[in-house]
């Protein structure tokens, strides 16, 4: 038992080393999968609400939503998941990213993204 554990510390802490300088892209592209997997539903919703308004108020409105409010999710949510990703440990991190991107592809897969 003693040699599994072992293994499994020494293959985390490889995998840690490898993930480590890579954790801001890493973190970025869960939070822009999840932006891709969720945009259109959200796009959908804010269609109906402004499609009887003005050209421009639907333009500005989309300029907004797109430009600002998926850029400031992206921007402000990142260093959030990144400390999210280490409150668990630095030995489990490769294995929780492992986890994230199986959900993520199921998701994707539930809504037919794939």
């Amino acid at each position: 038992m003693n040699f599994l554990i072992s293994t499994f510390n020494n293959i985390s802490s490889q995998l840690v080393s490898w993930l480590t300088p890579y954790l801001h892209q890493i973190a970025l592209t869960i939070i822009v999968c999840l932006i891709a997997l969720y945009a259109n539903d959200l796009n959908k919703f804010i269609k109906r609400l402004f499609a009887r308004r003005h050209f421009i108020i639907r333009t500005m409105t989309f300029i907004i939503v797109t430009a600002f409010g998926f850029g400031a999710l992206t921007f402000f949510v990142t260093p959030i998941l990144i400390k999210l990703l280490l409150i668990f440990g630095k030995l489990y991190m490769p294995w929780l990213l492992l986890v994230a991107f199986i959900v993520l592809g199921i998701l994707a897969d539930k809504k037919n993204q794939i």
